[in-house]
């Protein structure tokens, strides 16, 4: 996740020892960060899913599995963000072959919260780079998406609600500043909220602000997110996990167009536009009454679905090629091409992480190489990539073993279990045993 106006970077501990988790919990929320605790990678995995943080620390021996295990399964959902692994003396080797996978650093346990703290601070970004449409995660690029990108724009003029809906990493915020950019609050503020990410004790404040002395440690006036928008547009992201007491305001703010400070008289107006984002099946919820269904129908007036990037497949190569401009431009390096196995590799892979995965592995695999041409290894460094040595060379071939490669990791992050593996790969169970029969001749 990006960090938002008037939120505190989000860091997320991944620790299995309840002491240290909680004394590092209580530390690092000194210090003006908000904090979750995982104890696994399980945990950890569920917590990123819910939203991207801005830092991450994890030791590298969990009860689930080991901090390779983890980096894994987060690299899709990390994006840009840090990540930093905590190893007693014995696991160096791991933690070494971790940053050279990418990782951002390692601290030898026992370490210096000081200098802990010192770290996040220094690779936490000093400013959240802006998303826009711009930046090559836009729509139409291929027929998926030529239909979306037609709607957006007719509905950036219609001053009305949307919800859009999506898995993690789609560009739904992409979308949503689409909407925003062209219509005719574009020179107003864009204020993005992550629902899940604001805790619950702060919900109110951070929404409706607080006037100085409404309680304790209210030294001076606050303005919310109503306020900060102004006439602008209100993103409001993973809608489904805002907690039930926001949802009675929010309805409120929607019905009557007015809301007040936490200990204020006056009433204020919110002439803003909402936008709602949603990774979650929000029906399912309305039906076990996690969310308010008066509530589904103000934010859904026309919902929206973004596809995700698998079936989007004729996108995949231009927007690497996107990313790989963009990244190169702000580094300062030559522009990289794509061999074929890269080529092959890219388009075989299942994308679970979406777009947001995407841009990430073509930020890192520039990073972290010298060569102006890109290979498979560079992008997927965590596979074993005996299979890019395709005897015939062509693009068919690697594109085949990059297939198969795509499958056989799917089927290990899966126990082994088919249908499994056929979910995370985005197809059914009886294409992926008669491709990978096919494909193992």
């Amino acid at each position: 996740m990006t960090t938002q106006a008037g939120s505190s970077p989000r860091v997320l501990i991944i620790e299995d020892d309840s002491i240290l988790g909680g004394a590092l919990l209580q530390r690092l929320r000194l210090e003006g960060f908000a904090v979750e605790l995982a104890a696994d990678c399980a945990q950890a995995v569920r917590a990123m899913q819910r939203a991207r943080p801005d830092f991450v620390l994890s030791d590298i021996r969990l009860p689930d599995g080991s901090g390779e295990d983890l980096y894994r399964q987060a690299l899709p959902l990390l994006g840009k963000t840090p990540i930093v692994f905590a190893t007693a003396y014995a696991d160096v080797s791991q933690a070494v072959r971790l940053v050279r996978a990418g990782a951002d650093d390692y601290l030898t346990k026992p370490y210096d919260v000081d200098e802990l703290v010192k770290t996040i601070r220094d690779l936490l970004p000093n400013e959240a780079e802006p998303l826009t449409p711009e930046t090559g995660e836009g729509f139409g690029l291929s027929a998926a998406t030529t239909a979306l990108a037609t709607d957006l724009k007719r509905l950036a003029s219609r001053d009305i609600p949307v919800l859009l809906r999506g898995e993690t990493g789609v560009g739904k915020e992409i979308a949503a500043r689409t909407l925003h950019s062209q219509s005719r609050r574009s020179h107003q503020p864009f204020v993005a909220v992550n629902c899940g990410a604001v805790p619950s004790e702060l919900m109110e404040s951070q929404f409706f602000g607080h006037e100085r002395g409404a309680f304790t440690g209210a030294t001076a006036t606050h303005a919310g997110f109503f306020e900060e928008t102004g006439t602008g547009t209100l993103f409001l992201d993973e809608i489904g996990e805002l907690d039930a007491r926001l949802q009675i305001a929010l309805l409120r703010v929607l019905q009557d167009g007015a809301f007040r400070r936490i200990g204020g008289r006056q009433e204020l107006q919110f002439d803003g536009r909402i936008v709602a984002a949603t990774n979650a099946d929000l029906s399912e919820l309305i039906s076990r009454r996690q969310f308010r269904e008066d509530l589904y129908f103000r934010l859904a007036v026309v919902e929206l679905r973004i596809p995700a990037l698998r079936e989007r497949l004729d996108e995949v190569l231009p927007l690497a090629q996107r990313f790989a401009q963009q990244s190169a431009k702000r580094q300062g390096l030559s522009v990289p091409v794509f061999d074929d196995s890269a080529t092959a590799a890219l388009l075989a892979h299942a994308w679970p992480g979406n777009v947001r995965e995407l841009r990430n592995r073509v930020e890192r695999a520039l990073a972290l190489s010298d060569e102006p041409l890109l290979d498979a290894s560079a992008l997927f460094p965590e596979m074993t990539l005996d299979w890019l040595e395709v005897p015939d060379g062509s693009l068919a071939g690697a594109r085949e073993q990059a297939e198969l490669a795509s499958i056989e990791r799917a089927l290990e992050l899966s126990g082994g279990r088919l249908g499994e593996a056929a979910r995370r790969l985005g197809i059914s169970r009886t294409t992926l045993w008669k491709r990978r029969k096919s494909l193992r001749r």
